[in-house]
């Protein structure tokens, strides 16, 4: 009896033990019912994931059209110009807008403008162009430039100045024209620019002097009118360039025995034309038998191939005509402005 009661008691326990472990099997079950409110995640592709930044696209499109002397003679001094600067063009008429709103400012040659005159319509449907504006030490430099490097965020530009050496220097205004494909350029005015220039020095004279457009600029210019009536009996045109304090004291002495320069010039020797001044300027001096009472004055001073090229505007008495006046017309001109000049050989020619 004993025995049998021990076999039930395994067997109640046996079975115990089922039902718990069928039980706690339930309870950890690793695949539960998901209810339809509950979000499962989802597997993270490799557009999901957080990518390391990636460089941004470099294109270089573009080269140098030419690069043409311009200087500026507008009001704002140069320092706030905020040179380098570009400008972009789609058409032909936005360019000549360009042209006309900066012409009272810019001193544009004639190569300058007959380039320009190239940008038709037509061209510019197949192409873009852009106008690089920088600021240079000398009117006696060209340049050549590399394609331009253009990311998200800049426009790169570098630029090679080819300058000889002992050349004038002086702060000299450039446009350099660029060209590309259609569409290259669009938006680039947005971006960052960036100018790099790197200046090669040539120990012999070469392109820099060879080309009208680098040879050929027009400094500022002030100019100021004194009566000078004739003391002989046969006044001429007189032209001399006035370097320093001392060559203004001999040219008045010199010409004061034919001309009457103490009615109305006298009195500025030494105080308007002083030592400091002379130091800055060198003085273009012309006296004009003139007809009539109009002074005359300066129209244009330009330098070509390190002459001097003078156009006053005067009315001239024709010839066997006696004068009715004489004028003491002075241009003054920055010393830099000059520098390697040939004072000595003054072009004068009347308007």
């Amino acid at each position: 009896m004993e025995s049998l009661i021990k076999k039930i008691f395994s067997l109640l326990i046996a079975a115990a033990l089922c039902l718990g472990l069928c039980s706690c099997r339930g309870e950890i079950e690793p695949n539960p019912p998901v209810s339809e409110d509950v979000t499962l995640p989802t597997e993270i592709t490799a557009d999901a994931a957080t990518a390391p930044d990636t460089p941004s696209e470099t294109k270089f499109v573009g080269e140098l059209y030419g690069s043409y002397l311009t200087m500026y003679f507008g009001r704002t001094p140069i320092e706030h110009l905020n040179y380098p600067k570009m400008e972009v063009f789609e058409t032909y008429a936005e360019l000549d807008s360009y042209y006309m709103t900066t012409l009272p400012n810019y001193f544009y040659g004639k190569l300058f403008t007959l380039a320009l005159a190239n940008f038709t319509d037509d061209f510019l449907a197949e192409n873009d162009l852009m106008l690089l504006l920088i600021n240079e030490p000398s009117s006696y430099v060209n340049h050549t430039a590399e394609p331009i490097e253009i990311t998200d965020d800049e426009v790169k530009i570098k630029i090679t100045r080819h300058i000889s050496e002992g050349a004038p220097r002086a702060d000299t205004q450039y446009h350099l024209i660029f060209t590309a494909p259609k569409g290259a350029f669009v938006g680039i005015e947005q971006k960052k620019l960036s100018v790099e220039v790197n200046e090669v020095v040539d120990p012999e004279n070469n392109s820099a002097f060879d080309a009208e457009s680098f040879r050929m600029y027009r400094p500022e210019f002030w100019n100021f009118c004194y009566r000078a009536d004739p003391i002989t009996d046969s006044p001429k045109v007189e032209v001399d360039a006035i370097d320093g304090y001392s060559e203004l004291i001999y040219f008045f002495d010199k010409y004061r025995s034919e001309y009457d320069l103490d009615s109305e010039f006298a009195k500025y020797v030494g105080t308007l034309y002083s030592l400091d001044i002379c130091e800055r300027y060198i003085i273009l001096a012309t006296i004009i038998p003139t007809s009539g009472e109009r002074e005359p004055a300066t129209e244009e001073v330009f330098v070509n191939n390190l002459e001097i090229f003078l156009t006053v505007d005067a009315d001239t008495p024709d010839e066997g005509q006696k004068p009715d006046s004489c004028y003491l017309l002075l241009t003054a001109v920055e010393r830099s402005d000059l520098t390697g000049v040939n004072l000595d050989w003054i072009n004068l020619s009347f308007e």
